[in-house]
């Protein structure tokens, strides 16, 4: 159970995949549960106020033997709390494996008081439909500064350090909770593509925590993470979207672009081809194939898209030109996703925290 560290992003081998390798290496039968497969790919043009969810693929040549989960990008312990004893019902885990926390705090859902509170009825409601379930429950890995979120590091910091004595509380005999530090041993500088998710690199740190966990709660130690974890992160090389589409009617235009594998987002770049400005840039990453652009009528306009994941930048697309017709004041605007018109909803926390 999981956010978007779990969940994944199409092209990821995600550290899920990992630890299923690390289980079969030491003839380990583990089987996978939960609802859902694969990876998140962005949606093409999502109608208003939907939740989208694509299903992504993993790096190519990946063969995940049993490929089951409960992670979704956004995910809150606010949320899974309410439905954890449906879940356990349904898919009837040995092993409940979670990595819960972030979102409930870096968006104020929760503080740590709070959080902690519904780590044990989490815990409470799950052992309820099945009394001897085993939980190994990680810690909240830390990100790189972002300037409007100054205090997020010291949430986090004192979270952590309580979470240990409340997973021990709530430990029984019959159905042990093991608390997996995860924060001890991500390094946001080096082991994701954004600062905050994990890239190779930080798959393989993330697995081998749940690993070594597991091994010393339930195997002596003798099923600890073998192999050297990888000094370098794995690349995936990130292509401009194939073409670029301007749909115009009255003063409105909408721009869509073909997926592009692996991408998290998608800058568009935008001027007034009469003022001879130069490109504005949309305040964010687009996390669609596709947007709205609401804009001053009877002027010609020149748009290009660059695909992103992380970091990392694609070239942009060739520059398309159009013209639109009434006059209107010019808004970019997310197609499905009020980000720049509205609070933001929750469930796109997570997708877009890392790119402000």
């Amino acid at each position: 159970m999981g956010d978007s560290i779990s969940h994944g992003l199409e092209g990821d081998y995600t550290w899920r995949y990992r630890l299923a390798r690390h289980f079969a290496a030491h003839g380990v039968p583990a089987r996978f549960t939960g609802p859902w497969t694969g990876t998140r790919a962005l949606p093409d043009l999502p109608k208003e106020g939907a939740d989208e969810m694509r299903e992504g693929g993993y790096r190519p040549g990946t063969r995940f033997a049993h490929d089951r989960h409960y992670a979704r990008w956004g995910r809150l312990m606010d949320e899974a709390r309410r439905n954890i004893a449906d879940a356990v019902a349904a898919h009837r885990p040995d092993h409940l494996v979670v990595a819960l926390g972030f979102n409930d705090l870096a968006w104020g859902v929760s503080g740590p008081e709070r959080l902690l509170a519904h780590v044990g009825e989490f815990v409470r409601r799950a052992r309820g439909v099945r009394p001897d379930l085993r939980f190994l429950v990680a810690d909240v890995v830390r990100r790189t500064p972002l300037p409007h979120m100054p205090h997020l590091q010291g949430i986090v910091e004192e979270y952590n350090a309580r979470l240990p004595a409340v997973l021990a509380a709530l430990s029984t005999p019959d159905s042990p909770v093991v608390p997996v530090g995860l924060a001890a041993v991500y390094d946001p500088y080096a082991d994701t593509y954004d600062g905050l998710h994990p890239n190779s690199v930080g798959e393989f740190r993330i697995a081998k925590a749940f690993a070594d966990a597991f091994s010393r709660a339930f195997h002596g130690g003798r099923l600890d993470f073998a192999g050297p974890i990888p000094s370098v992160a794995e690349p995936l090389p990130i292509r401009p979207p194939a073409g670029l589409t301007v749909a115009a009617r009255g003063s409105t235009a909408r721009v869509s672009w073909p997926r592009v594998f692996g991408a998290s987002g998608y800058w568009l770049d935008l001027r007034d081809a009469g003022t001879g400005t130069g490109f504005e840039r949309s305040p964010l990453p687009i996390t669609a194939c596709g947007c709205d652009l609401r804009l001053h009528g009877g002027r010609t306009y020149e748009v290009r898209v660059s695909a992103a994941r992380g970091d990392q930048q694609s070239p942009p697309t060739r520059t398309v030109r159009f013209a639109l017709g009434q006059d209107r004041e010019p808004v970019f605007a997310h197609a499905g996703d009020a980000a720049f018109r509205e609070p933001m909803d929750h469930r796109r926390y997570d997708w877009v925290a890392y790119r402000v």
